[in-house]
Parts: structure tokens; C-alpha cells; sequence
């Protein structure tokens, strides 16, 4: 019989309807209420130290209040209102559109790829996209599962050479 994890002084299960914090010394997490820290002052505190670990690690540290400093649970009532007081940018404002036959190499290495681009006519590309059956697993198959772990597990800039390669196989295939 598989063991529901249990945590907080109280050592009950997970309960997505309660706020929790995670101690930063031992990482255990905790319902505010059982450890007295309100869901609305939990951004300001900067360093959480549940009741076991100030005794070793002192107690918790708090910092001036910084929308972009701290982090909350998702889906917390905190969390919802930084969410919805943040602005931002429209999508007209940050994706590139270019037409299949300005997306090339040359322009990757003059511009970068810092930005999303949406390729708005598929025309001149000179590839064509993969069938909706194509996995990461068929990627396994042509760079080598050593290299797609990376990708999958890191955050990596790809590096030109890589991309056109990548590319020159797909498109092979099709």
C-alpha cells in the first residue's frame, strides 16, 4: 500500500486549499497557520525558518517587499494578486514575424534568436515541419541521447552549427 507524503509539525498529508511555506534549512513545507506566518506577509520574508531549524539556524529574515524578490506557492491567493498586478508586454510587441524566406541562417546569426518569432508563411523556408507523431525520442535517434538529455534537462543556448545540423537531418527525413 502506497504511503501519502506527510508534512508540517502537524504531519498531515499535502492540502492544496491551505497556504504552506518551505523552510529554507531543512525544506520541509509547513501550513502557515500551524507555524503562525499569515499568506499575506509570506512575501516579505526572505529567509523561512520553521520552528525546528531556528533553534540551530535562527530566526526566519524578512527584507524590504519586492514584487520580483520572493516566491510563493502557485495558485495561492498571493500569488494570484502579484499575477494579476504585473503588466505585460502584448505579444505584437515581442514576437518577430517574418515570412519563411527571411528566416534563414544568416539572419539567426545577425539577429539572434532572443525573441519568438512566428514564421507567418511557410514558403521559402526550405523545410518542412515534422509529422505530429515526431518526439523527442525520434531526436534521440539522430543527435544522440546523450546530447538530447541535455536539452532536456538543462537550459542551453543552441549554438548555430548545432541548429543548421539539426535542421539539414529533419529535413532530411521528410
Amino acid at each position: 500500500m502506497a504511503t501519502v507524503p506527510v508534512y508540517c509539525i502537524c504531519r498531515l498529508p499535502y492540502d492544496v486549499t491551505q497556504f504552506m511555506i518551505e523552510c529554507d534549512a531543512c525544506k520541509d513545507w509547513f501550513h502557515g497557520s500551524c507555524v503562525e506566518v499569515d499568506e499575506d506577509d509570506a512575501p516579505d520574508i526572505d529567509i523561512y525558518h520553521c520552528p525546528n531549524c531556528e533553534k540551530t539556524h535562527g530566526k526566519s529574515t524578512s527584507e524590504d517587499y519586492s514584487p520580483f524578490s520572493f516566491s510563493v506557492q502557485n495558485g495561492s491567493q498571493v500569488f494570484i494578486k502579484e499575477l494579476r498586478s504585473r503588466t505585460f508586454p502584448s505579444a505584437e510587441d515581442i514576437v518577430v514575424k517574418l515570412s519563411g524566406s527571411q528566416l534563414s541562417l544568416e539572419y539567426l546569426e545577425d539577429s539572434g534568436f532572443n525573441d519568438p518569432i512566428l514564421v507567418q508563411k511557410k514558403e521559402g523556408l526550405g523545410m518542412s515541419m515534422p509529422v505530429p507523431t515526431f518526439y523527442i525520442s525520434d531526436v534521440e535517434n539522430y543527435v544522440g541521447e546523450k546530447l538530447s538529455q541535455t536539452f532536456r534537462n538543462k537550459d542551453v543556448f543552441l549554438k548555430h552549427s548545432f541548429c543548421s545540423n539539426l535542421l539539414l537531418k529533419l529535413t532530411s527525413l521528410m
